[in-house]
């Protein structure tokens, strides 16, 4: 399944934070299709030890999300918050 349209300058940052995290670079359609989607919906940690943890792919979205100036759509309860913060 493709991942989103995006402009050069947003997958060179996803590409960059991706590194900065020591994610695989394998994730950046992830990244780029959960910068607008509601934290809670996928932001929970599982505790089994994954690698990636959900954690540092989170750490990976809000960092592009903080740089391009975008936020995730409202939660059900009209947040946007994530479930950790």
């Amino acid at each position: 399944m493709p991942g989103p349209t995006m402009d050069a300058a947003a997958a060179a940052c996803i590409r960059a934070r991706l590194a900065a995290e020591r994610v695989d670079a394998s994730y950046a359609v992830f990244v780029a299709r959960h910068l607008t989607v509601p934290d809670a919906g996928w932001r929970w940690c599982c505790g089994s030890h994954c690698d990636p943890c959900v954690q540092a792919l989170g750490r990976v979205v809000d960092a592009v999300r903080q740089t391009l100036g975008i936020g995730p759509a409202a939660d059900a309860d009209g947040t946007g918050a994530s479930a950790d913060g």
